[in-house]
């Protein structure tokens, strides 16, 4: 196995539903911080207030934010916001007294259109536009109002691909070199990463049998979702694919990320030379740690530490703050290709906001090598469907077993 996904969080994380790579370049606008005030004016059964935001900002965002407060206040009518996200803002138990808010504002155009986020205190407003004017709320973290986070009303559930792509080959059309599960909570309480074994020896969606690192060759990525839906039971959203050039410049443009290499490492093949401990890898000792599958635990191992960078990718995201959500998207639908819609990727990234990166379940599901004709090849464990049937609430247990 030679590739991996892109650390979720960059997954998360994430390109334009039904495009591909590299079809735009735009700048994120650099925009000023804006003010809101927010009066209060008590009732003998409920508190309500006003918001004002009076600051400049993109067009129609810094309005909509505004109306979101108003109607979760009580002094206004309902806002342009998904109808899951309106009945969670109507359930806002307000506060009383004048409040002088900074509100802080990032935007980013993707090529399906902008995604915006708003920032005060531990509050986190998240919008969509198709033109960057008339914007719709789709979730975000109220704290100020009493509510819980908000991220959808289903769980999310995202099929990760690392592409045996290299430069100049198209990564949807070769051989799926990494296979992941990554499940997220709507309300940000829970997420897990579960890898499948590339070989594993499954039933495809097309008819016959093959090892799944084979069904993307020549046919795409929806089969390889298809193929896991049969292969699991489960549902996905979407997937999430990319290649070694682009996941080596993701993590470039990103800046790089710091990792705990947990074992010293000189494989030629992969070119993984490593000391064990914690230190910054760019892109290309990001796919040198990814490729190496000189290992005890072999491909199996290599799975897990696909996980492990997409635990301290997700890490460096969190740490750069959720101002930063646009960029990181933006990045994402540079270097990546995905059939999700903008409002799932935005509602995932800032999900993960809430997660300690390191608590997240990490797990390879277990799989006994065999042969299949001339084949070898991966039989999945009972103990892996037991994985599958966990993940249908979304969750998975503690243990990960």
């Amino acid at each position: 196995m030679k590739h991996l996904i892109a650390p979720l969080a960059f997954v998360l994380g994430v390109a334009a539903c039904g495009s591909t790579a590299n079809d735009t370049t735009t700048t994120t606008p650099t925009l000023p911080t804006t003010s809101s005030t927010l009066a209060s004016e008590p009732t003998t059964t409920v508190d309500t207030f006003d918001v004002a935001i009076t600051a400049t900002g993109p067009a129609g965002l810094i309005e909509a934010i505004s109306a979101g407060y108003r109607y979760a206040g009580g002094t206004g009518p309902l806002p342009s916001a998904t109808p899951g996200f309106a009945e969670h803002l109507a359930g806002a138990t307000t506060r009383s007294g004048d409040v002088e808010a900074e509100f802080g504002l990032a935007v980013a155009e993707l090529s399906d259109g902008w995604v915006g986020v708003g920032v005060w205190q531990d509050d986190l407003v998240l919008a969509t536009s198709p033109d960057g004017e008339a914007w719709n709320l789709v979730g975000g973290r109220l704290t100020s109002l009493g509510l819980a986070p908000y991220y959808g009303d289903e769980p999310h559930r995202l099929f990760i691909i690392g592409s045996d792509a290299r430069s100049k080959e198209d990564p949807v059309k070769l051989r799926a070199d990494s296979l992941h599960l990554v499940n997220v909570a709507p309300d940000g309480s829970s997420a897990s990463i579960v890898g499948l074994p590339r070989d594993t020896y499954v039933e495809t969606s097309y008819g016959g049998k093959t090892k799944f690192t084979n069904v993307m060759s020549g046919r795409g990525p929806e089969v390889v979702v298809a193929t896991g839906t049969l292969l699991t039971g489960l549902e996905f959203d979407g997937y999430i694919v990319t290649g070694f050039s682009g996941f080596t410049k993701l993590v470039n443009n990103f800046g790089g990320f710091e990792i705990d290499i947990p074992f010293d490492m000189a494989e030629p093949k992969s070119k993984a030379y490593f000391s064990a401990g914690r230190q910054m890898i760019d892109g290309f000792q990001a796919l040198a740690f990814a490729r190496n599958r000189t290992l005890k635990g072999g491909d199996f191992t290599r799975s897990f530490h696909h996980g492990v960078i997409m635990q301290w990718g997700l890490a460096s995201v969190i740490g750069k703050g959720p101002l930063n959500i646009p960029t990181d998207l933006k990045l994402l639908n540079e270097y990546t290709f995905t059939n999700l819609p903008i409002e799932k990727r935005l509602l995932v990234l800032a999900a993960l906001f809430e997660l300690d990166p390191f608590e997240i379940p990490n797990i390879v599901v277990d799989g006994t090598p065999g042969m299949a004709g001339k084949a070898s090849v991966v039989f999945l464990n009972d103990s892996a469907f037991d994985v599958f049937a966990d993940l249908a609430d979304g969750r998975l247990d503690e243990t990960g077993e």
